[in-house]
């Protein structure tokens, strides 16, 4: 594989990254206004079947992260192989500063992007069955 088409492909992924960060983001945004405006006083059984249809797109799109990292590796793994590239980038977040503590830059932000959408998510959770909305009269 050539440099070009390992930057290419990288290219390409990057590209579908943020566009699943964009579809969750929206997903997110249209579930937390669904709250306010319909479900804060809807039925247990309607919100069940709205967190249901919010975590199943979720668990889509996190389903097409873990083979995109799976790509990503990959092309890290073919860029490894390359003696000298022309661009001059020895890796793609694989570098591994002391002030990690011994994980790469792209294990780092995985790990974060993770964390921020477990928080997320159980956040959803609370406000849709726990958390009692006051009346706006």
């Amino acid at each position: 594989m050539t440099e070009a088409e390992i930057l290419s492909i990288r290219n390409e992924l990057t590209g579908i990254v943020v566009s699943v960060f964009s579809v969750s983001f929206g997903m997110i945004t249209a579930y937390i206004a669904g709250l306010w405006f319909v479900l804060r006083n809807a039925p247990v059984t309607l919100r069940s079947v709205a967190f249901g249809v919010l975590s199943c797109g979720l668990a889509f799109m996190g389903a097409l992260m873990t083979g995109v990292q799976d790509l990503l590796n990959g092309t890290e793994a073919a860029w490894a192989r390359i003696s000298a590239p022309a661009t001059g980038i020895s890796g793609f977040g694989s570098e591994r500063p002391d002030w990690l503590g011994g994980f790469s830059l792209f294990e780092a932000t995985s790990a974060l992007g993770a964390a921020a959408m477990v928080t997320i998510y159980l956040g959803l959770f609370y406000v849709t069955f726990i958390y009692r909305w006051q009346d706006q009269t």
